[in-house]
């Protein structure tokens, strides 16, 4: 793994080439792609990917050839740059491929645990190699990513990624606990956002400001402006479930309400429209065997009065709440170029639902 180390990161090559409903990091700042020393992310990835034990190997890098947003290492990235406007600091290249590694596992563990088809609108690597190879390359993932954060030698880093992993551990075992109910709340679905993708994104200000070694205060802005942006792009990614197309989104629309899975939308939508309850439980009563017409006439149904109660206007109304949080935390981070940067990631990740 000694190439996780070098400075720099590779070209993103491909990622804006297809439109997608959720951008790249490509696209929401093209300018920062040379500036921040983007361009080598995706071969030290494969890189990465590649040093798997052989029988892990297929399913790690066909995921990671498979594309991505890559807004966490960008992230990361910027935010050491706004912690240290004035220098490149040590570390924050191994510690933004971390943040995409594990990003990764979780991608491969959460296929598994979905029975999912697809993933980035290409089979998911547990169709082609199994659920046993996705699982165990899921956690290869997380452990190598143990070693490079060790390795990257930011005080602080290594402490924040185990807090990070027990938060994403916490938050799958709060969305299984409560997957196929109807009885969630609101409340529900926003802490399994701050833990599923905003622990992640927080980790991310918080490790960039590590590297940079920044002061304490810095560090807990970075950290609260990625907690809250997470968040938000957590629910834009529930609204676009109800939202986009499956050739856009580059999976099953409406694939959350199948699943059970609960999300902010659908918790606003069943608080306000009870009855909605009772439809919902009887469609994952539904025989799995079901002809798919039928099966899509009925969710595309239930889909129809849940968007008629109002519910995906009031939680994209919480996701620009928590946008504004995460703009306000970065009004504690030094004024700099970089800061005005991420406070256009934290909008762009907003934007990608209208």
């Amino acid at each position: 793994m000694a190439a996780l180390s070098s400075a720099g990161l590779e070209q993103l090559h491909g990622a804006a080439e297809s439109p997608q409903a959720r951008p790249s990091a490509a696209q929401l700042l093209p300018g920062a792609q040379s500036a921040e020393g983007i361009p080598r992310l995706e071969r030290l990835l494969l890189g990465a990917a590649r040093s798997a034990p052989r029988e892990l190997t297929g399913a790690a890098v066909d995921l990671v050839r498979a594309g991505g947003k890559r807004v966490r290492p960008l992230l990361l990235l910027l935010s050491a740059r706004a912690a240290a406007p004035d220098r490149r600091s040590r570390g924050r290249v191994a510690l933004a491929l971390v943040a995409e590694m594990v990003h990764s596992a979780t991608l491969l563990h959460d296929d598994v645990i979905d029975d999912g088809l697809t993933r980035r609108g290409l089979p998911a690597p547990r169709v082609a190699y199994g659920n046993g190879v996705s699982v165990i390359a899921g956690d290869w993932l997380l452990a190598a990513s143990l070693e490079l954060a060790l390795r990257a030698e930011a005080p602080g880093a290594m402490e924040a990624l185990v807090r990070t992993l027990r938060q994403l551990v916490e938050g799958e075992a709060r969305q299984i606990a409560l997957r196929g109910r109807t009885d969630f709340t609101s409340d529900d679905a926003l802490q399994i956002a701050h833990l599923k993708t905003g622990s992640l994104f927080a980790f991310c200000g918080e490790a960039g400001a590590l590297a940079a070694r920044a002061p304490a205060p810095v560090v807990a802005a970075l950290r609260d402006f990625g907690l809250r942006a997470g968040s938000a792009f957590q629910i834009a990614d529930d609204l676009l479930d109800f939202e986009s197309d499956a050739a856009t989104l580059g999976k099953a629309v409406l694939a959350d309400v199948v699943e059970g899975k609960p999300s902010l939308p659908l918790a606003i939508a069943l608080k306000r429209l009870p009855p909605l309850r009772e439809e919902m439980a009887a469609l994952l009563r539904i025989d799995p065997n079901t002809q798919g017409d039928e099966m899509r006439t009925r969710i595309r149904a239930f889909a129809g009065r849940l968007s008629r109660t109002g519910a995906l206007g009031a939680a994209r109304r919480i996701a620009e709440k928590e946008r504004d949080a995460a703009l306000a935390a970065l009004e504690r981070v030094p004024a700099s170029a970089t800061r005005e940067l991420l406070a256009q990631v934290a909008r762009a990740l907003l934007s990608r639902t209208h």
